[in-house]
Formats: C-alpha cells, sequence, structure tokens
C-alpha cells in the first residue's frame, strides 16, 4: 500500500476525476427517483384560474359583512359551478353562486361562504341560499399563480425527483423531462473462498454477501448495477473478470484482495490492464486497504472484503461519487452526539466509525454504539440509524463528543 490517506482527500480526489453523466429524456411518469439535468421553468400558473378550497357558495363579502343567526342575509342563486366547469354568469350584489371545491370563482365573487354557513331554500320558485355568518374578503379562494407562476423555476437541476416532485412537474403539464444518466456500476468479489448465493458450500468458504450488499446500495444511490460472479485468486481468472465488467461500466467496483496479503492480487491486476492509481490506503476503520484507480474514462474502487468494512467504504466514498455522476445536489447534515456505550480499544492513528443508534438523553443527542464493531460482523449495522466518526485523538469514553453521519 502507499502512503495512507485521509478520508477528505480520497473523496476529493474520486470526485476530481469523474465528470456528471450525460443527460436523457425519458416520461414525467417514469421519473421516480431519477435526477434533473437542468433547471425547470413553470410553463403556467399554478392554479390557472382563481378556485373555491371547500364547497359553498361565492358571493360578495360586503353582501354579507353583518350577517348573523338570528338576523341572515338571503342571497338570490344564479348558478351551480362544479370543478371542471367555468361560471357562465358575472356575480353582481345580492346573488351567489353555488361552488364545489376546486371550481372557477364567478366573476365578480371575493369570497366562498361554506355550505355548513348557509341553508338553500326555495321562495316563490328562486332559489335562495340563507347565510349565517360573515366571512372575509378572499376567504376560501386560491388566487391564480398561487402556488406557482409562470416562468418561475420549478425544480432546479440536481433534484432527485420523489412523488412530490413529480406531482409539481404533472401539475404543470410536462409529460418528459431531462435527467442525467444512471451512471453504470459492475460489482465483482474476489477470493478463492467466496462462493455464489445458492451453492452448497464447503470448508472454508462464505457466502458471497459483498455484491447483493454493493447492489443495494448503488441502487439506493440512483445507479444501475451488473453483479458479476465472484473470481477466485487467479491472476489470469481476475484479469479476465475485470476485463469483461470494465466493458460495460462507468465504475468498477471490486471486494476483495486488496491489501498486502499473498493471495491480495487486486491492484496488481488492476495496473497490469491499464488503471492509473488514484490512491491505496486510507487512515480509516473499518476499511483501510482500499484502492481507487482510472481506466480510460472509468473508475475503478477496489474495496475491503469484510463485509462490514465494504460497507463502510462504500458508504464512504462510493456513494458520494454516484451523487457526483449522477449530479444530485446534496447537502450532508453536519451533526454531533455523545458517546454512548463505547467499545475498549487502543488509540490509533485512524478514523474510526462505529455505526450506533441516536438517543436523546438529558437534552443532548447521544450515539449508543453498543455491540460488537469487527471488519468481519455485518450484523452490529442490522436496524442502525447513524455512523459515529472518533477521530485519533478522541477518547474512546461515554461522553465524547463525535461527528455523526445520518444513514
Amino acid at each position: 500500500m502507499d502512503t495512507l490517506i485521509a478520508i477528505e482527500e480520497a473523496v476529493y480526489r474520486l470526485q476530481k476525476a469523474v465528470d456528471v453523466c450525460s443527460f436523457e429524456e425519458i416520461a414525467v411518469e417514469d421519473a421516480y427517483g431519477r435526477v434533473l439535468a437542468v433547471d425547470v421553468c413553470a410553463l403556467l400558473d399554478v392554479p390557472h384560474y382563481d378556485r373555491a378550497m371547500l364547497d359553498g357558495f361565492a358571493v360578495q363579502a360586503i353582501d354579507i359583512a353583518k350577517t348573523t343567526r338570528e338576523h341572515p342575509v338571503e342571497l338570490e342563486i344564479i348558478e351551480t359551478v362544479g370543478a371542471g366547469k367555468m361560471p357562465s354568469t358575472e356575480l353582481t350584489s345580492g346573488t351567489a353562486v353555488r361552488t364545489m371545491t376546486g371550481a372557477p370563482i364567478a366573476k365578480g365573487a371575493d369570497a366562498i361562504v361554506r355550505l355548513e354557513y348557509a341553508d338553500e331554500i326555495v321562495k316563490a320558485g328562486t332559489r335562495i341560499v340563507r347565510v349565517y355568518r360573515a366571512v372575509g374578503v378572499q376567504e376560501a379562494i386560491q388566487q391564480r399563480g398561487h402556488d406557482i407562476r409562470r416562468g418561475d423555476i420549478l425544480l432546479q437541476a440536481g433534484t432527485v425527483l420523489s412523488a412530490v416532485e413529480i406531482a409539481v412537474l404533472a401539475a404543470n403539464g410536462f409529460g418528459v423531462i431531462q435527467v442525467t444518466r444512471r451512471p453504470r456500476v459492475a460489482i465483482v468479489a474476489t477470493g478463492s473462498e467466496v462462493v455464489p448465493l445458492g451453492q452448497p458450500l464447503q470448508p472454508g468458504q462464505l457466502y458471497n454477501s459483498n455484491t447483493p450488499m454493493l447492489r443495494s446500495l448503488v441502487l439506493q444511490t440512483g445507479g444501475t448495477a451488473a453483479s458479476f460472479l465472484p473470481v477466485g485468486d487467479d491472476p489470469q481468472q481476475l484479469k479476465t473478470r475485470f476485463e469483461e465488467a470494465l466493458d460495460s461500466c462507468d465504475v468498477l467496483v471490486t471486494t476483495g484482495g486488496v491489501s498486502v496479503g499473498d493471495y491480495d492480487l487486486t491492484p496488481v491486476v488492476l495496473e497490469n490492464l491499464g488503471v492509473k492509481r488514484l490512491f491505496w490506503g486510507v487512515w480509516m476503520r473499518p476499511g483501510t486497504p482500499i484502492y481507487a484507480g482510472v481506466y480510460e474514462d472509468r473508475i475503478v474502487l477496489a474495496l475491503s472484503g469484510n463485509p462490514a468494512a465494504a460497507y463502510v467504504n462504500a458508504l464512504l466514498l462510493l456513494v458520494p461519487l454516484l451523487r457526483k455522476m449522477s449530479g444530485q445536489k446534496f447537502r450532508e447534515i453536519q451533526m454531533k452526539a455523545r458517546l454512548k456505550n463505547p467499545p475498549h480499544k487502543r488509540r490509533v492513528k485512524h478514523t474510526r466509525f462505529f455505526a450506533g443508534d441516536l438517543v436523546l438523553f438529558d437534552n443532548e443527542v447521544w450515539i449508543d454504539v453498543s455491540g460488537e464493531h469487527s471488519s468481519g460482523v455485518m450484523t452490529n449495522f442490522i436496524a442502525k440509524t447513524a455512523l459515529a466518526r472518533v477521530e485519533s485523538d478522541d477518547e474512546l469514553v461515554d461522553g465524547t463528543l463525535v461527528n455523526v453521519i445520518l444513514l
């Protein structure tokens, strides 16, 4: 390995080595989870007419300013308007329009009296509304453009589209939208001991848990994932598998074979293929032995083979890389918490990460990091909400204030 570098330096080198993926146009209804490639400006006002916010009667507020239950005001109903129908008459003093939720407001009206404040009767063949409560001007009326004004920026480039953003786009009439192409990630687990799922285990073997874990993280971050069968610790087999994976991806992620043991062949094989090294080794635990490089226009990230180490490697380095490539606007929430139940470990020069749960104690946020913390133990991450980041000069004692990364 090289001289170890800080996590921030590793992130910087990876981010500098990639660009945002190209754009593509897709249907809005298929855009969930995609990232906007350009700013989107509103095509029309929303709503594009003054509309009723509840069922009632459109009136002129001054007509009913002095009404009471004991002395109600009576108005002539000249029309009924439902949603999707435009009023055909103009409201004048002494008249009302029965108006349903979402319907346009009749010209001349400036308030809505809800149905509960009135009774409709018939007098001498004429429909009459008897109003028992006064309302103010603009009561229950949503004015044109209240939500969105035509020409305003509706959504900014880099926005990850959820159900809310898709609703906003659809309400403004967008049928298609420009999004960033999903980064394509190829995943290769290495190690002669690693066996595909579904195959009987022999002594000394273990199932390939890293590939499905990394695939899930990639999909969650907005990329696509191609999973390759694990490959043993053989230079020719590794070369063949890496070449195959590099043919179809933007990022090649491998696990295993990245330290300095007799069978840690991944960095050597990669560089024999022409990969240019960015770094090899980071001051972090778990996951110190991690390699990164550039192959033509692709990134190679070789993670630890230990599951917990690979997971932390991926959270801190792969996930930010994919966010950059997919054009996501992302601001990590910066917060601190006090350590609770830290493990008894000696001080090291590394930045350490411990999975934990955030709890409120004495009006302060604490992170409970109980449990076994080992690069080979994945179960301690189950249902955890955060990672405690413990620097080399932080004491591993209850109450130490540390940085926290939300999971």
